[in-house]
């Protein structure tokens, strides 16, 4: 795989997840966020798929720890915004009809101040991923481009 081509798969996967991210800013803040807009689980967010299919050649240019740090955080946002998820949507069998109708449930004040400090833990998390991406980035930017063809 030649290095552009890496370097702009990393480039899409981050820009989806700064998407994801913003779509979970919009909910918390209170716009109308079809439950389907955010996905849950890190495997079917767009990130994810990236990661698990053509972004696991980052195994080939960095130490595996590095690697399981990327997808350390990428789970843990994932785990936050479940929480978020769980305050605006009912996850009960009794809601499989509102899920149905995509139908949210009423917040209080208080939980919406309890999800707005998940999405901010949620943010810092975030921050912590791009910044990761940026570094690997520029990484693979300086790197011999004919070691990176070798991984093709």
């Amino acid at each position: 795989m030649k290095k552009s081509d890496i370097i702009l798969k990393i480039r899409k996967a981050r820009f989806a997840h700064i998407q994801w991210v913003q779509k979970a800013k919009s909910l918390v803040n209170g716009f109308e966020i079809n439950e389907k807009d955010i996905p849950l689980t890190p495997d079917t967010c767009e990130f994810g798929c990236w990661f698990y299919t053509d972004g696991q050649i980052l195994l080939t240019i960095f130490n595996e720890e590095t690697v399981n740090e990327l997808e350390l955080l990428h789970n843990q946002l994932h785990e936050e915004y479940l929480t978020i998820f769980k305050i605006y949507f009912d996850t009960s069998d009794f809601g499989l009809i509102a899920k149905l109708l995509h139908l949210r449930k009423r917040v209080t004040s208080e939980e919406q101040e309890k999800a707005l400090k998940h999405f901010r833990s949620l943010k810092q998390t975030s921050e912590k991923l791009i910044k990761k991406l940026n570094v690997m980035e520029t990484q693979i930017n300086m790197a011999d481009p004919t070691m990176l063809e070798r991984y093709a």
